[in-house]
């Protein structure tokens, strides 16, 4: 079965489950933090040696998960998905965002940006988008020199500085081409 659609089906049962028992939030943030530290445990979790320790593993990396979660990643090990968690994972963030009407932001900038304008930018996007919650995703690259580049979903916006020297200089070899 294609690795995609066990997630996609994974993620979409665990959204229904924790809106049946109303812990939607919680879960989402069980979720969140569980895979964040799937990256350090990988390697544990692949392995067929390991396959009774798993569950007290999980367990003690979000030790203070909600019943519903607690319940699920039983059902994933029960079922030997452990392997495709991540993908879980991510298949039920997303639909949990779908769901909630979250949108996430990319944010790129050449120095940290103020409180002042990150409140700015959350107006401006939910007005364009619609949406009820924005999430930031902030970093810091100083190699754009200066201005950001925004990126909504798959709509992006680059007012960099560096963007702007390379459309000059793609101007400039044009017009040098032309005169020779």
């Amino acid at each position: 079965m294609n690795g995609g659609l066990i997630a996609a089906r994974y993620g979409k049962a665990l959204e229904l489950y924790a809106r049946e028992l109303s812990c939607e939030r919680e879960c989402y943030g069980n979720a969140v933090a569980l895979l964040s530290l799937l990256p350090s445990l990988a390697e544990y979790m692949r392995s067929p040696i390991a396959a009774a320790d798993k569950r007290r593993v999980l367990s003690e990396a979000v030790p203070d998960a909600c019943p519903a979660f607690s319940r699920f990643l039983d059902l994933v090990l029960a079922h030997r998905r452990e392997a495709r968690l991540r993908f879980i994972l991510q298949s039920y963030i997303s639909a949990y965002k779908k769901a909630n009407n979250i949108v996430n932001v990319q944010l790129t900038v050449a120095a940290e940006p103020s409180e002042a304008l990150l409140e700015k930018l959350e107006a401006i996007t939910r007005e364009s988008t619609g949406a009820e919650s924005v999430e930031f995703i902030v970093k810091t690259d100083p190699t754009i020199i200066g201005g950001f580049i925004y990126m909504v979903e798959d709509r992006r916006l680059d007012a960099s500085v560096l963007r702007q020297i390379n459309d000059l200089k793609k101007v400039f070899e044009t017009n040098q081409k032309r005169i020779i």
